[in-house]
């Protein structure tokens, strides 16, 4: 029998394609840098609403797009959201090549002191540049968006920013500087802790913007419900206790933090109309919350 089975030729093997979506590289002139761009389209039988499709732009698409398409189908097929285009920003480079492009991308400063003590010496910072969010932020809307909007069947006034990490980090800074770039934000445990939190400092752009009669943005936060503790971390960082990483993961309070935040910024909306939920995921690690995240994200940003 074994012999049998050891006889019968292998297939020929071929990468997998996903049906439904393409993808295309991208050099910035704004950064200089060079993106490669995912883009998953509706199901076929999923018509536009009026207005054309919303579109869903995804920061760290390398290892995060098809988590992010996959839950847009089956939330779109079960009629939980608005069918629409997710549009995932990413390198093309593998995961630990991407790893490090994306600290310059989704960064707005440099690391001070506090940061770069704790990043000084980790492999997965070997080479990263930092601080150039802003002209990310910048690529998005001024040279991808009207990319987007030009291909495809698009609402332009329907559009959502999804982010996690750093990438959430990335998504508070629009927030606060262009919070009118998208119409809802999805802000997945951001590294509010980046220099000290000094991205908060970017809340009185915010009120301001509200102040002069625009609207507020639709947002939600949300992070795991293990990340202030060390127990879901099996093996610990050289030279590093777990009393030592516990006292860290609470410095870093991104659970508190984001709590926080919502509540300042519902008081800040008052009248301006805006949504702000806050949803933390119970028995979820930073790393295991993104597949929930975009459950909860998609069905936020994209109600039917």
């Amino acid at each position: 029998m074994d012999n049998d089975i050891a006889s019968v030729a292998a297939p020929a093997r071929s990468p997998v394609v996903r049906g439904g979506a393409e993808q295309w590289d991208i050099t910035s002139r704004i950064t200089g840098r060079a993106y490669r761009i995912y883009v998953s389209l509706p199901e076929e039988g999923l018509p536009p609403p009026p207005g054309g499709y919303p579109v869903v732009y995804v920061t760290d698409a390398d290892y995060i797009f098809h988590t992010a398409a996959d839950t847009q189908m089956m939330l779109s097929i079960g009629m939980q959201a608005k069918p629409a285009v997710i549009v995932g920003i990413g390198y093309g480079t593998g995961v630990m090549a991407a790893t490090v492009s994306r600290f310059m991308d989704l960064t707005p400063t440099p690391p001070g002191k506090t940061v770069g003590a704790s990043i000084e010496g980790a492999p997965m910072f070997d080479g990263a540049t930092f601080g150039g969010a802003d002209g990310f932020r910048r690529f998005l809307r001024e040279e991808l968006k009207p990319q987007i909007d030009a291909v495809y069947d698009t609402n332009k006034d329907d559009t959502t920013l999804c982010g996690h990490s750093l990438g959430g980090l990335f998504a508070l800074h629009v927030l606060f500087n262009d919070p009118q770039a998208y119409n809802a934000y999805v802000i997945g445990s951001p590294s509010i802790v980046w220099n000290d939190g000094e991205i908060l400092m970017g809340e009185a752009n915010l009120a301001a913007s509200l102040a002069n009669g625009n609207a507020m943005p639709r947002v939600l936060l949300t992070a795991g419900g293990l990340e202030e503790s060390a127990d879901n971390n099996p093996t610990l960082p050289a030279g590093i206790s777990r009393e030592e990483l516990e006292e860290m993961l609470k410095a870093a309070g991104v659970i508190q933090n984001i709590k926080a935040l919502a509540e300042r910024l519902e008081a800040m909306a008052g009248s301006a109309g805006g949504e702000v939920e806050t949803f933390v995921f119970e028995g979820e690690t930073h790393i295991s919350v993104m597949a929930p995240m975009f459950s909860r994200g998609l069905r936020f940003a994209l109600k039917p």
